[in-house]
Order: structure tokens, then C-alpha cells, then sequence
């Protein structure tokens, strides 16, 4: 049996609204979190196109539901990227994502019922194509990066990136007859990957956020000013670093922000359990505050991440810092029933090369590390004004 291009629409539409129905009504049965409510909003989205496309297949006189469908579509997939960004404790950027939609929205509806099912459609596949390639990004950062179903969320998103990018490459150079289109970019053939793509998305969206609102990692819990490992939480220390920062400039006073990453966190959750894990950052943090000068400031962003801001004299007394937290590390065993010892990835970023900007600090010790961790970690990087230096190798 062979089904047409609106059967399968038809279909894809059915999927969309039984997965969108159930991740809402998950979401709403439990913790109602940020990253949850944005997701939940894509599949909103999601059964709204699916929705505005089926009016249009029954009565082709509703010409304005494909200006519906295009906008919520863009809405759809700017709203996994938008939920993205909050799980990983980033602002939403959903204004973003409704310039687009609105952009969409006045592209489709000017030609008016002339405009037909292809009304507006590369603009939208340009715009959607944007949408999952920032999402996808996003996906691979932070929290999300940590987890196997965030890296399954991303290639979802570079999946739709790519298809979309090739049909809206199609549409411009060949038009919707011809045999390019209509073999690889047809919308039957789109229906079919939107099945896949619907699904895998909905189960690793739901067991994120579940693994979210239930978890009870260390790194990821704010008691008060601090994290539940005992330093300051990224958000105070935001705040306090700005402050001393700002400080610092006016007193000509240099400073450092020292990153340390745990190195193989995921892979000790995933051998020993999350109660390892748990403890290599309770330990880690715990090893910063011991090592770390008396009055520097221990920011804790992420669950494997923590940021030390630092009074410093040259980048050598930074360096020291960092190699006596080094050494302080891999002293001893995470624990007696584990009998691992925790390294970890640093990078330096002193006020000497980079200002007195947390920003601009936070983010030169973040690709510091990053060129640690491609060397296989356990190491120290100071990052500098044009370029990463060669490789360093602590004590």
C-alpha cells in the first residue's frame, strides 16, 4: 500500500498532537519549570502547525491557516532552542525566535490566497533551518552537553538544520517540480523525518526534564547564596565578582579568573552512579576551598564547573594558584568505595590581557579549558589576547 503526501501529512499531524498532548500533560502534572514550559510551548506550536496544515488540505479556500502553520512552525523549533538555552541557566532569547515568526508570518500572507500551500516557504525553511542549527549548538553546552539525551536532542536539531537548509536550497535554485524536490523534499517525504524526528524529540525532551525537576546533583541546587557544594552559586557569584572587579580597576588591583572543570564527570556518573558523581563535586568543591586563597571568590556555574576569582600580581602568581589546586586535587582517592582519582581541566584569565570585564574573563578561562580538555585534560592553560598559548604542563 502506497500513501499519498497528505496521508502522510495527515499522520505526521496525528503523531505531533499525541506527542505535544503528552509531554504538556506531563509537564503540567509535575514541577512546572522554565525549560519544560518553553518545550511544551514547541509542541503547542507543533500541533498548531500541524493543525493549520490540515485546514489547508480539507479547504484550500483558507488560504491564511498556511501564514498560521509557517509562523508556528518557526515558534516550534525556536522554542526547543529557546528551552535549550534555560536548561543550560542562559536567558531565553525568545524574542528572537517571535522577530522570525513575525517575519514569517508577514512573508506568507502577502500574496494573499494566490500564494497557495508554498506561500512564504523559503523564508521559513531558511528561518527553521537557523532555529535547529542554534538549537543543536545549544544542546552540546553546558548542562545539556553533560547528558546523553542532550546530545540526542542536538542531532534532532542539526537533523531538521540540514534538511531544511537542503530544501530551501531546492526550492531556490529548482522550484517545488522539480525532480530534486519532489524525490528528497517533498512533503511526503518531510512528513516521514518529522515522525522520527517528533518522537525522538519528545522522549529525549521529557527525560531531560524529568532528569531536571527530579534531580538532586550537587551541582545543579541553589541553598541560598551558595550551591548545595558549599561555594557560591553562579548567580552570587556574578554579583560578587562584578563587584570586586569593578573595585579592582579603580585601585589599578590585577585580578584572575582561574576556571577548573572536573575532567570525566559524565563517565564517572555513568560507571559508578550519580552518588559518585555527587561526591567528585562535593569534593572538588571542597578541595578549591581548602587550596584557593583565603579571600578569593568560588563560583560554582555548573555542575563540573567552578570559577575562582583571584587578587594576583602577574600571571605567574595566577599559574602558582592554579598548580597548588592542581596538586591539592589528585592527592587523594575520590572516595573509599571509589577508587578514583578526580583531575581536572583549568584555564586562566588574568586582567593584565583581558580587562576587568566578567564576561570577557569568564568566557577566555572557558575556551582556555576547552583547549585542555581536546588535549585529554589534567592540565593548565592561560588564555591570551590573540590566541590560546602552547600547551603548559603543571608541576
Amino acid at each position: 500500500m502506497q500513501l499519498d503526501g497528505p496521508t502522510l501529512q495527515m499522520i505526521s499531524g496525528l503523531i505531533t498532537i499525541l506527542c505535544g498532548v503528552s509531554f504538556i500533560f506531563n509537564t503540567a502534572l509535575n514541577r512546572n519549570d522554565p525549560p519544560g514550559r518553553l518545550w511544551s510551548l514547541a509542541f503547542v506550536a507543533g500541533i498548531m502547525v500541524a493543525v493549520g496544515y490540515g485546514v489547508y488540505l480539507v479547504s484550500a479556500e483558507a488560504w491564511w491557516s498556511i501564514t498560521f502553520a509557517n509562523a508556528a512552525l518557526v515558534v516550534a523549533v525556536g522554542a526547543l532552542w529557546s528551552g535549550s538555552r534555560v536548561y543550560n541557566g542562559r536567558s531565553s532569547g525568545f524574542a528572537v525566535v517571535g522577530g522570525l515568526a513575525a517575519v514569517v508570518a508577514v512573508i506568507s500572507i502577502l500574496p494573499g490566497a494566490d500564494g497557495g500551500e508554498w506561500a512564504g516557504a523559503g523564508p521559513l525553511w531558511v528561518s527553521v533551518a537557523l532555529m535547529g542549527a542554534m538549537g543543536g549548538v545549544e544542546a552540546l553546552r553546558g548542562r545539556m552537553r553533560r547528558n546523553v539525551n542532550g546530545r540526542i536532542f542536538a542531532i534532532v536539531l542539526f537533523v531538521v538544520a540540514i534538511f531544511y537548509s537542503g530544501r530551501a536550497i531546492a526550492f531556490f535554485l529548482d522550484g517545488v517540480d522539480s525532480a530534486t524536490f519532489v524525490t528528497y523534499f517533498s512533503s511526503g517525504t518531510t512528513s516521514i523525518l518529522n515522525m522520527a524526528l517528533i518522537i525522538t524529540a519528545c522522549i529525549a525532551a521529557s527525560i531531560l526534564r524529568a532528569e531536571r525537576v527530579g534531580s538532586n546533583a550537587v551541582g545543579d541546587i541553589a541553598v541560598g547564596i551558595h550551591s548545595a557544594a558549599g561555594v557560591l552559586s553562579g548567580a552570587s557569584f556574578r554579583q560578587a565578582a562584578t563587584d570586586h572587579l569593578q573595585r579592582g580597576e579603580r585601585a589599578a588591583l590585577g585580578l584572575a579568573v582561574i576556571g577548573a572543570d572536573i575532567d570525566n564527570l559524565p563517565e564517572i556518573n555513568t560507571a559508578f552512579g550519580r552518588v559518585a558523581g555527587d561526591e567528585a563535586i562535593a569534593r572538588f568543591a571542597d578541595t578549591l576551598r581548602g587550596s584557593a586563597p583565603m579571600m578569593s571568590l568560588i563560583g560554582h556555574p555548573a555542575a563540573g564547573r567552578f570559577f575562582i576569582l583571584a587578587a594576583v600580581g602577574s600571571a605567574t602568581e595566577a599559574m602558582a594558584i592554579a598548580e597548588r589546586m592542581q596538586n591539592a586535587l589528585v592527592d587523594g582517592p575520590l572516595g573509599e568505595s571509589f577508587q578514583v582519582r578526580l583531575t581536572a581541566s583549568f584555564g586562566i584569565a588574568d586582567t593584565f590581557d583581558h580587562g576587568f570585564d566578567l564576561t570577557a574573563l569568564s568566557e577566555a578561562a572557558g575556551r582556555a579549558i576547552d583547549v585542555v580538555k581536546h588535549r585529554g585534560g589534567n592540565d593548565i592553560e592561560v588564555a591570551t589576547e590573540s590566541a590560546p598559548t602552547l600547551p603548559r604542563t603543571a608541576g
